[in-house]
């Protein structure tokens, strides 16, 4: 995918030094990267040489590698931002109680990552907890190494919950641990990429903010009308074809609940095929 500079020394000769000028030459976005995960992950390995931080410097860490550019690739899908928001919570009390509702490990799983997730991209790419802004709750004007603390422990507790759903350790397990571990260093290599990189250094406004989060909203009002529209006409075509008279309440209430997020809907409850 990317150039590499000519060297007259042999990866069998100096190994060490190959792999090093490997990540430190120059990337050509244009030409080279075909989609935006392997932009993600390059940019996330020359952050890495840039940073010092090498990949498998501490330990074996490539697996982070390839879920970290995931994580920040999955962020362009607006979807994944709606489907990932009903699960984030803004405080520990909060997410105390979204566990204590969860109905198994592999739930609970589920938040303690996407929480983890959620403060890392915050922390390290995003930089929401650096600048106050005025539709933030007062629990967000924390020192920042809070967060990165809180980060490393949900990454920890979703891995102990991969495993007891695994019944041992498996990949996903042994990532998240590690992300947990090295947390620091991973919020280092972020920032880097973040500014060198990814050119997040303009802040929002709270005005695009307004927008972006309205706008996340109308995406997620589409599927509720999608979700209800469809369950409508399911209904409908049963009732048609059987006029039972549970069909036609269950009819109406589709219809008024279709109603609800899409005022412009309507409908005229069929008569009763008995009182005609």
């Amino acid at each position: 995918m990317v150039k590499r500079r000519a060297t007259g020394n042999t990866r069998e000769q100096t190994p060490r030094t190959a792999r090093r000028k490997s990540w430190l030459r120059k990337l050509e976005t244009d030409t080279d990267v075909q989609t935006s995960y392997f932009f993600m992950l390059n940019c996330l390995l020359h952050s890495r040489v840039q940073t010092g931080i090498e990949s498998n410097s501490e330990f074996h860490d490539e697996d982070v590698n390839v879920y970290l550019a995931h994580l920040l690739n999955s962020h362009i899908d607006p979807k994944y931002l709606v489907r990932t928001s009903e699960l984030v919570a803004l405080d520990d009390s909060e997410l105390y109680g979204i566990i204590a509702d969860a109905g198994s490990d592999r739930q609970r799983y589920e938040v303690y990552r996407a929480n983890a997730d959620y403060l890392l991209m915050s922390i390290a790419v995003f930089d929401v907890f650096d600048q106050r802004h005025c539709h933030h709750r007062s629990t967000f004007h924390i020192p920042k190494t809070v967060y990165i603390a809180r980060a490393a422990a949900y990454y920890g507790l979703a891995s102990s919950y991969a495993v007891k759903i695994g019944r041992g350790t498996t990949p996903i397990s042994e990532t998240l641990a590690k992300i947990s571990k090295g947390i620091e260093s991973y919020v280092r290599i972020l920032m880097y990429m973040r500014g060198q990189y990814l050119n997040f250094i303009r802040r929002y406004s709270d005005g695009e903010l307004f927008h972006l989060e309205r706008s996340i909203e109308d995406i997620k009002r589409d599927e509720v009308i999608e979700e209800r529209r469809n369950e409508f006409l399911d209904v409908y075509h049963a009732w048609m074809n059987t006029h039972q008279e549970g069909l036609r309440e269950r009819l109406c209430e589709s219809a008024r609940l279709l109603r609800e997020v899409d005022p412009t809907f309507e409908f005229e409850p069929p008569r009763d095929p008995a009182t005609t």
